[in-house]
């Protein structure tokens, strides 16, 4: 837990939010966070809160074009790259079925996106610690989608559970 208070006028209300979000899916998924994965997922959450495109991204391309960026604007792709394919793990599964690819292929893309920018990060002397950073959460992928997974709420008739269920298989 963030230890935030509920009514702090220095902390937002979308931070607060976000923090029961996470909270929420850790309980229902058991799983508990480490302090700096649980603070990047809701800063994640609250820099994509109003990222409305998020959903039609084509992830292959987005990191076939991360080479072509310059040296400071790939690190802020890859970053932002990476926290798209960990939403669409975790909230948006199901987009994967009607994408035709496998449901863990937002998982590789992320793993791929934050492990690139680590690296990417390591490679200069300055930001070695982001580097490092990002490689955790890179490793720590599969914890963080389980976690929003929890969070998004039960299925809501049976059709919704089966294909919950079909993603979870593949």
């Amino acid at each position: 837990m963030l230890l935030i208070a509920e009514k702090n006028p220095y902390v937002s209300e979308e931070t607060v939010l976000f923090d029961d979000l996470v909270r929420v899916g850790e309980e229902k998924a058991h799983i508990a966070l480490s302090r700096n994965l649980r603070l990047f997922l809701v800063s994640c959450l609250i820099e994509h809160l109003r990222d409305t495109d998020i959903v039609w991204r084509i992830l292959a391309l987005d990191f076939l074009e991360s080479d072509r960026r310059s040296r400071a604007e790939r690190a802020v792709f890859l970053k932002r790259c990476g926290d798209a394919s960990l939403i669409l793990a975790g909230f948006f599964p199901e987009r994967a079925l009607r994408l035709h690819v496998s449901s863990t292929y937002f998982r590789q893309m992320g793993r791929s996106f934050f492990g690139t920018l680590a690296t990417h990060l390591e490679a200069t002397t300055a930001t070695v610690e982001q580097g490092r950073f990002f490689n955790e959460v890179a490793r720590g992928f599969e914890m963080l989608e389980r976690v929003l997974n929890g969070a998004r709420g039960k299925a809501q008739n049976e059709w919704e559970a089966f294909r919950r269920f079909r993603v979870r298989l593949n």
